[in-house]
């Protein structure tokens, strides 16, 4: 039976994110209603409106099409979904830029002063940088849309990912400083990776770098401080709370598959590109719901903005007709007056014109 493309998009993008990777080898309708059922909070709006069952012929029907699986043949299924104006692109590229500098600035500054002497008065305040007013003052026929840009990921969310990236880094250091450096660790208390947290390992491992054979490492010809001390954002930004755009929090995973591939820890590196594949792939299907967000607002901006000039149209028309109404009616008026004011000077009554008009009608008097 076929379904509407309106239903079809709105499954699409509503399961996207969950129909990615193995699962998007799904067939079975039992598996795939599975994945509905058990997420409640993120489809409940979607069944409710389609009822399961044709949001499981849906997404048979996309899954076995590969729709899910290539965005090449998403663009042909919805390529509407894929556009944005250039405008939109260069909004979205600067909000990116922005966030990245902000976080880029607080970064630096936590580098160069690693204990903060006191707490900013505003540090429990309401923070409103990124909130953004619908209400504010503007033309009505010049409306600004919300930016949805740069994208965010929840904090929870971002604290978990930075905080497990950073943790498996300290346990590849420590695997890597046991192996090429037992004497640093003899006598000391550091028998576990979390012994130190991950600046310290990298400041040590730059520091005795000369004493490890150099094929212990695999930098890809990158400079070997670089690739250890890329890292320390990471741990900057789990440990100081800094809230990051998703696409910057895919850049510090990247640095840290880049340092486990240098210590040559690839069963560590693969889990971390494997969180980078998730984040770019969940952070693909938040823009491109923005994206359909955007294009039906605007569009249904167009049909308001058709409809006030539709209405100004009406108003305007009401005032010239009511204007033209009591033209009319003073013309009236005023004709009437004048005959009043004649038959007055005339010294005739308004029964006397009365007698005639009557007199007239029936041929004259007898």
């Amino acid at each position: 039976m076929p379904h509407q493309m309106a239903d079809k998009r709105r499954v699409y993008l509503a399961c996207r994110a969950i129909f990615a990777g193995d699962k998007a080898q799904l067939r079975r309708p039992k598996k795939v209603r599975e994945e509905i059922v058990k997420r409640p909070w993120a489809l409940g709006s979607l069944t409710h409106d389609l009822g399961i069952e044709k949001v499981v012929e849906i997404l048979r029907d996309l899954l076995e099409r590969r729709v899910f699986e290539s965005e090449l043949k998403a663009k042909v299924e919805f390529p509407e979904l894929f556009h944005s104006s250039p405008d939109q692109e260069v909004q979205r590229e600067t909000s990116e830029i922005d966030a990245a500098r902000s976080a880029a600035e607080a970064l630096e500054e936590i580098a160069s002063a690693e204990h903060i002497d006191g707490e900013s008065e505003d540090e429990f305040g309401e923070d409103t940088k990124n909130e953004t007013s619908v209400e504010q003052a503007a033309p009505r026929q010049a409306v600004v849309l919300p930016s949805l840009y740069p994208t965010y990921i929840p904090y929870k969310t971002q604290h978990l990912i930075l905080n497990e990236t950073q943790r498996i880094l300290e346990e590849s250091c420590f695997e890597f400083v046991q192996k090429w450096l037992p004497t640093v660790l003899s006598g000391k208390e550091w028998d576990c990776a979390s012994s130190m947290e991950l600046t310290k390992w990298t400041r040590l491992l730059a520091k005795k770098a000369d004493k490890i054979p150099r094929e212990a490492f695999n930098s890809g010809g990158a400079p070997l401080t670089e690739v250890l001390f890329a890292t320390n954002k990471l741990r900057h930004s789990a440990v100081h709370r800094i809230s990051t755009s998703a696409r910057g929090i895919q850049d510090l995973v990247k640095s840290a598959v880049t340092l486990a591939s240098t210590l040559g820890d690839q069963r560590r590196a693969s889990q971390l590109e494997e969180m980078c594949y998730e984040l770019d792939s969940k952070i693909k299907a938040m823009e491109l719901n923005k994206n359909a967000l955007e294009n039906s607002v605007i569009a249904g901006i167009d049909d308001i903005q058709r409809l006030r000039d539709e209405l100004d149209r009406k108003e305007k028309e009401m005032i010239v007709n009511m204007v033209r109404s009591d033209q009319e009616n003073k013309n009236v008026i005023g004709d009437l007056l004048e005959d009043s004011v004649s038959r007055i000077l005339e010294g005739k009554s308004e029964s006397d014109d009365e007698v005639k008009a009557d007199q007239d009608e029936n041929g004259g008097s007898d």
